[in-house]
């Protein structure tokens, strides 16, 4: 039985399709050579051209934005709240929104780290 090679344009379109998914992908090109192909071979081919596939990877972030606002304006209020709340956490660190405190420490700054055994009883 013999194969179809894929070309590089039809690999990068169907890595695109299928959201940059490597056993996706793998699989839309076995479903289009009539041959095998791995998810490996996939993220090996990709990783050839990574600006290619960091642009795949920004257009499902900006998705995935787009899907978070439209939560945003939804009219479940429980759903609304979990949307901001994700977004203020994410993105509103500046303001005050994020889940850790980030302290800005202008000059030298000596400190000493003990390290605790984790298996010993704390007195």
């Amino acid at each position: 039985m013999s194969f179809t090679k894929i070309n590089n344009e039809d690999f990068w379109k169907l890595l695109r399709d299928n959201n940059g998914v490597f056993q996706a992908t793998a699989n839309s090109i076995a479903t289009v050579t009539g041959g095998t192909y791995t998810r490996q071979a996939v993220q090996d081919r990709a990783s050839k051209d990574p600006e290619q596939l960091d642009d795949i990877r920004e257009s499902n972030l900006d998705l995935a934005e787009t899907g978070m606002m439209s939560l945003v304006l939804s009219d479940n209020e429980a759903i609304k709240l979990k949307a901001c709340e994700t977004i203020l956490k994410r993105k509103g660190r500046k303001r005050g929104w994020g889940d850790k405190q980030e302290l800005e420490i202008n000059g030298d700054m000596n400190m000493l780290v003990e390290f605790i055994d984790p298996d010993s009883d704390f007195e």
